[in-house]
């Protein structure tokens, strides 16, 4: 009897564990994600066994600029280095070390995170690597990934899909798609993950599928099936840069088959494709995507008196002022230059 308790008790204990894992992620990670436009993020990184000089910098781009920015490392002691980002939202960045590329998630206001590379004969680099900081199991997630997927896999190279028809081309998305997620799915289970990231990567990589398809398909007839079926207004996504693009494409789409749309210049199409968006989202993704479309006009310095009359438009619509003070302030820097 006592015998047949035991397989009982072990079975108990794991569940226990296991849970006790899932919880300790999902809560020792105290972010609370948000947009915050004036949080500066640093990133330190230790290098040793090699002696100098190096090469040590940074890419990354914020959701609401859109663009790529290049961040260069100042050194603070012999084969120390510290970089600063300027980043809005948790945003997956670039970090080249030498010949090393390494992905990382960068939270506005993080001073915690920093890379530790020891060189040395015996090792590849990457086998020295290591990650601390608040942030640390999010990047060692990043390396686990490149190391397992390669290039094959829906952020890292693109070009590898090569079908020349629609459906060939959206059953490669799928299946890259899938067994990223079973691999996420993994991570969930066994708590590796706070879960408010694992809800980031999620739509991440659904979006970034939904984009890629309904970017090829542009005006195109498309088959059965081919497009996904993802929620227009999403909260949960409204840090994916995928998203956004997502719901460009997607807002685009619309105007080219709605039947009393007759699109004209790029200026009349993009007045349309925001009063589709004005009615279709609500809140943050709302706010984020106005905002986008607005700053991306004035950034184009001949669309400045465009941005400005789109500011006019929806000044009033804006869920959070937040978003509205932000663009205010950057169209008064542009008045000044």
């Amino acid at each position: 009897m006592k015998h047949a308790v035991i397989p009982w008790i072990i079975a108990g204990a794991m569940v226990a564990y296991v849970y006790g894992l899932t919880y300790q992620a999902k809560n020792t990670l105290g972010f609370n994600p948000s947009y915050e436009f004036y949080d500066t993020t640093y990133v330190k990184v230790f290098i040793d066994g090699l002696s100098g000089p190096h090469e040590v910098f940074g890419e990354y781009n914020n959701i609401l600029e859109g663009q790529k920015t290049l961040v260069e490392a100042d050194s603070t002691a012999s084969n120390e280095f510290l970089m600063s980002f300027a980043v809005n939202s948790p945003r997956p960045a670039r970090l080249y070390i030498n010949d090393e590329a390494l992905e990382v998630l960068l939270m506005p206001g993080d001073t915690s995170l920093s890379v530790n590379l020891h060189y040395s004969p015996l090792n590849r680099e990457l086998d020295s690597l290591r990650y601390n900081g608040m942030l640390a199991n999010i990047c060692n997630y990043y390396l686990e990934k490149s190391e397992i997927f390669g290039d094959v896999h829906l952020r890292a190279r693109r070009s590898i899909l090569v079908s020349e028809d629609l459906d060939g081309f959206g059953q490669q998305l799928d299946s890259m798609a899938i067994r990223e997620l079973n691999y996420l799915n993994e991570k969930e289970i066994f708590g590796d993950l706070p879960e408010w990231f694992v809800h980031f990567e999620r739509n991440e990589i659904l979006y970034q599928k939904a984009y890629l398809k309904l970017a090829e398909a542009y005006n195109k007839e498309v088959p059965p099936n081919y497009l996904d079926q993802l929620n227009v207004n999403n909260p949960d996504a409204m840090f994916s840069y995928y998203y956004y693009l997502y719901l460009q494409n997607y807002f685009s789409r619309a105007l080219l088959q709605g039947k009393n749309k007759q699109p004209g210049q790029e200026e009349e199409k993009l007045k349309q494709v925001l009063e589709l968006a004005n009615k279709d989202l609500k809140e943050g993704p709302h706010d984020v995507f106005i905002t986008r479309q607005i700053f991306s006009q004035l950034k184009n310095g001949s669309n400045a008196d465009f941005a400005h009359e789109l500011f006019d438009l929806y000044e009033e619509k804006f869920n959070s002022k937040k978003y509205m003070r932000f663009l205010k302030m950057q169209l008064e820097k542009e008045e000044d230059v």
